[in-house]
């Protein structure tokens, strides 16, 4: 019997939302992963996913900045940096902010600049990674994104734009340095009307080679090397009901665990903490989604 390959040792928090970060305790999270004062700390802000633009960025890092953090971002959603600013960029950084918003534009962008390769080898060589929604799943194998969603283009379609809720969610592909395809905002559900939880089982159905994780808004999967923990802002709704269940939102946040297995899913609510090799495996297959060229051409790449 083969082994599964061993997971890297990386330190990271993933959130169900970008706007996790604002909530109190999780910058602070970040920061003691990082074994740093904050005010001797410097975030590596990517805010590709939301095309660079100041107004998120302000919201994901607000915390971080009040306590202190040397905040310094680095822009490649409409730019190609030269190899030593992006050298550079990461070199100095503590840790590492991926935004939310459009999961495939982001790691596209990070792939035609280099960036992929430079924050995979940070990354495992200590770099502390975090990020929420798409500053999540950019993280994994892949996650169930909302990535078709027209008012997240770079030329967004309004909100109240009759074609604005038609659109499906896809299977879009991460960095891969942690195993599993990841459902940000589990327990929501999109402009389009469709649940998250019931469509991301729809997604596992298609991509059976997979295992997958539903992370609600208010939760984080915290990562130290072989350990993991869930961790949630007090306070706020979620899924996990007394009973497992997906429940009405009045109850806490946490992480799901999905497995396919005889051709039906399992889902359970996840330990709280725990060896991280018990809840992440590794892919018997991954399978691109069919629907990422036409995703691709709908929002393409347009330089300043």
């Amino acid at each position: 019997m083969t082994e599964a390959p061993a997971l890297p040792h990386i330190q990271g928090l993933f959130l169900g939302s970008g706007s996790g970060f604002a909530e109190p305790g999780m910058a602070e999270r970040v920061i003691e992963l990082s074994g740093r004062d904050a005010a001797g700390l410097e975030l590596l802000y990517l805010g590709t996913a939301t095309y660079d633009r100041a107004g998120p960025r302000h919201r994901q890092t607000q915390r971080f900045r009040r306590l202190g953090c040397r905040l310094r971002r680095l822009e490649v959603a409409t730019r190609v940096p030269s190899e030593a600013e992006l050298a550079d960029a990461v070199g100095r950084a503590h840790v590492v902010l991926a935004s939310g918003g459009n999961t495939l534009y982001a790691v596209d962008r990070w792939v035609a600049t280099g960036l992929d390769a430079l924050l995979r080898r940070a990354v495992t060589a200590g770099l502390v990674a975090c990020g929420g929604s798409a500053g999540a799943i950019c993280w994994f194998d892949g996650g169930h994104s909302d990535s078709m969603d027209p008012t997240t283009y770079l030329e967004p379609v309004p909100a109240d734009d009759p074609g604005a809720s038609e659109w499906a969610y896809i299977r879009v592909s991460g960095l891969g340095l942690l195993p599993g395809l990841l459902c940000p905002h589990y327990a929501a559900t999109g402009s389009n009307g469709a649940a998250r939880a019931a469509d991301f089982e729809r997604l596992l159905s298609r991509h059976a080679g997979e295992n997958g994780l539903g992370l609600d808004d208010w939760a984080g999967l915290l990562v130290d090397g072989e350990r993991y923990r869930v961790v949630y802002a007090e306070g706020r709704p979620g899924s996990i009901g007394p009973h497992g269940r997906v429940a009405d939102g009045s109850v806490a946040p946490g992480l799901w665990l999905h497995r396919v297995a005889g051709g039906r899913i399992r889902a359970a609510p996840a330990p709280t903490e725990g060896r991280l090799a018990d809840i992440l495996r590794p892919a018997r297959a991954i399978v691109a989604d069919p629907l990422i060229e036409v995703a691709r051409l709908e929002n393409p790449f347009t330089p300043r």
